[in-house]
């Protein structure tokens, strides 16, 4: 019996917290008792029942009833002094009455504190249901105390007008308070949803701003990149390079990959490498010997995402600042690893270094910008001597994979 009782009641909260997560499982509640509290809950605003729900799993299990227990106890002592201070009537009486009016101060201040627009609406219903209910709850205690003393049950209708009294004065005591309490938890929950209301629509702003900025330093790339190619293929074509032929299939696989990627805001690590390797190819034939470079991209990281171009843009930057005004050349090597949840990709170019490194640095400005708006601080780009050269390490995090 008593395991059934706990089995139901489990069955009830863990219905409950559903409903408050997804208020559309109110309709699946099996019917009775248990589909009218679901459908209350779900006519709950999301706050509230956001609210709602933090409180029920806070309180619930061994918690609760150690909680009930401890406001059982606490409304004893009240009834027990309170037996003090009228000592005629015994210790039974006012226990029951002190756990009676405790308990219903207890449950109408909880739903008020969660649900206080149902409790405002029904102002009316609310006062009559008080009295009504502090005028069952006291013949049912003066019921079971004439039981309780042996006395005839009769004898309980010379009382009824003081238990009538009593019931509006207790209802009273019940009513007003826990309108008091409605009206001053409807003003917060108010507050807090312009509050809510106000952060979403300045995150919503914000996030305009960073995609349309993401777009600006994007779109400033295209030209950037397409206007650089085009120049090694004019010097190559007014050199009468053998290698034009192989140099145009580069090219075209270049911008059919750059473009590509430049109108996305995240490619995969494999899709950023074999654009880099076009791209390098396509200097290569231009520079000939003075330029070598190696790709190292481990497999489990081909479909990590990140930033269309970024390394890219590293790449060329190296190829810029170090290799080209060096006059022996140089390598350039580009490696991604990952640790701890962080991708690394450095870029090590043998070129000229830092200190000799002519320019405006927009290049790598854009870079770090892009990466503030993509993770905020979660992102970085540091740049050091290497010792021959230049070593770029673009760090991030490690997002979810493309789909394949």
């Amino acid at each position: 019996m008593w395991r059934s009782i706990v089995n139901w009641y489990d069955t009830l909260e863990q219905e409950q917290l559903a409903v408050m997560k997804d208020p559309s499982l109110a309709a699946h509640a099996p019917k009775g008792f248990r589909r009218w509290n679901a459908t209350k809950l779900a006519a709950m605003s999301p706050l509230e029942r956001a609210r709602l729900h933090e409180f029920c799993v806070a309180y619930r299990g061994a918690r609760l009833w150690k909680a009930i227990a401890a406001f059982t106890a606490a409304f004893t002592v009240a009834g027990v002094l309170a037996a003090f201070a009228f000592p005629k009537g015994g210790f039974v009486t006012p226990v029951v009455l002190a756990n009676l009016l405790g308990f219903s101060l207890l449950m109408g201040a909880v739903g008020t504190w969660f649900n206080p627009s149902d409790v405002m609406k029904k102002k009316r219903k609310m006062i009559v249901g008080s009295v009504v209910g502090a005028l069952l709850g006291a013949l049912g205690s003066y019921t079971v105390l004439m039981i309780y003393h042996g006395k005839p049950l009769d004898s309980i209708f010379p009382r009824l007008s003081q238990l009538a009294l009593g019931a509006i004065v207790g209802g009273m005591g019940i009513y007003i308070p826990v309108l008091t309490l409605g009206a001053y938890r409807r003003r917060q929950y108010e507050i807090e949803a312009a509050q809510l209301q106000q952060h979403a629509e300045r995150e919503r702003l914000a996030r305009e701003v960073s995609e349309s900025q993401l777009r600006m330093l994007r779109a400033q790339i295209e030209p950037h990149f397409l206007f650089n190619t085009l120049g090694a293929v004019q010097q190559l074509a007014a050199d009468g390079a053998p290698r034009a032929a192989s140099l145009t299939g580069d090219l075209i696989a270049f911008l059919r990959a750059s473009f590509s990627d430049m109108r996305s805001e995240q490619v995969s690590l494999a899709s950023e490498f074999a654009t880099i390797g076009a791209y390098l190819r396509v200097m290569q034939a231009r520079m000939g010997a003075r330029l070598r470079f190696e790709l190292l991209l481990p497999e489990e990281l081909k479909g990590v995402p990140v930033p269309s171009m970024i390394v890219l843009t590293l790449a060329e930057n190296a190829i810029k600042h170090g290799i080209e005004p060096s006059l022996r050349g140089g390598e350039i090597r580009i490696a991604a690893s990952s640790a701890g949840g962080r991708l690394t990709v450095c870029v090590h170019d043998s070129g000229v270094g830092m200190s000799d490194t002519p320019g405006d640095g927009a290049g790598l400005d854009n870079v770090r910008r892009r990466l503030q708006l993509a993770y905020g601080d979660g992102a970085g780009l540091v740049l050091r001597e290497a010792y021959p050269g230049l070593m770029a390490e673009l760090t991030m995090p490690v997002t979810a994979k493309e789909p394949a």
